[in-house]
């Protein structure tokens, strides 16, 4: 009877060791496999991130095509400096931002805004200041209609790419010009004083009852800056009323104490006719 109560227990005993052992390979064998899958959710991860990086790069590139001929302007002295919009808006006829190229260089300019088409941005290379070194001149169209034409200029360092100061024209009519407006039944008297010079008055007969006249001349509604004779050249019409313009101040910038500034000021008098502010549309 002993015996085959040790038998019976040394079978139990014999069991119990082979369900630990095969308990033990199963949970080995499910270690393993769980390795495996983590591994294989890592690649995934790996793989998914170089996919997205993948897109970045072809939208990089997609972003990146060269623009267009046809929105670049060269510089007539040098064919290496060159100007081109940032983002080409309402079919081609606004340019949001600009980027000027010099000898490969860039350097993007966000808050120039002009227009395209036929009043395409100019830019040019120039000894403004005659000291035998040469700066870059933009110009360009801010907008245009009827009585307006608002043109712009900027002058910039070439070896730095960085904009030079520059009087504005408020600064400079501030600083030259006095001028006065009297309104009478019959005639709008414009008398204008430019450094302390008087110009010939101008006296334009019209009605002017129900009219709008300001009080001395305005400047800024119509203003042309261009390149003659190697100089940077600004013409500004004086409003005596609302699209009413009696004259212009012409001057050209000179390079004195660090800045750009107004010189060789003078104001001439001149009547316009209807066609004249009829011609910026």
């Amino acid at each position: 009877m002993k015996t085959w109560t040790g038998i019976l227990l040394m079978i139990i005993l014999a069991v119990a060791t082979i369900s630990t052992t095969s308990a033990a390979r199963t949970m080995n064998e499910s270690q393993k496999q769980l390795n495996i899958d983590d591994q294989s959710s890592q690649t995934e991860v790996v793989e998914a991130s170089n996919i997205d990086k993948m897109h970045d790069a072809a939208n990089t590139i997609q972003e990146s095509i060269p623009v267009k001929e046809q929105y670049v302007s060269v510089a007539s002295e040098n064919e290496n400096i060159r100007l081109y919009p940032m983002k080409v808006e309402g079919s081609g006829y606004i340019y949001n931002g600009m980027i000027l190229e010099v000898d490969g260089k860039t350097r993007e300019f966000s808050d120039w805004q002009g227009e395209g088409g036929s009043y395409k941005p100019e830019v040019h290379e120039l000894d403004l200041n005659g000291d035998g070194q040469k700066e870059i001149v933009v110009l360009y169209t801010e907008g245009h209609g009827t009585g307006i034409y608002l043109g712009q200029a900027r002058i910039i360092n070439p070896v730095t790419l960085e904009e030079m100061k520059m009087q504005s024209l408020d600064e400079i009519v501030k600083q030259h010009v006095q001028s006065k407006v009297t309104v009478r039944s019959d005639r709008v008297d414009v008398d204008v004083t430019v450094d302390g010079l008087q110009a010939e008055p101008s006296r334009i007969e019209e009605d002017t009852s129900g009219g709008e006249y300001n009080k001395e001349l305005g400047f800024g509604g119509v203003t042309y800056y261009s390149v003659e004779d190697g100089k940077l050249v600004v013409s500004a019409a004086g409003s005596y009323g609302l699209g009413l313009y009696a004259g212009d101040l012409t001057f050209a910038y000179a390079y004195q104490d660090g800045e750009w500034k107004a010189a060789d000021l003078k104001y001439s008098m001149e009547i316009y006719e209807e066609e004249y502010y009829e011609s910026f549309d």
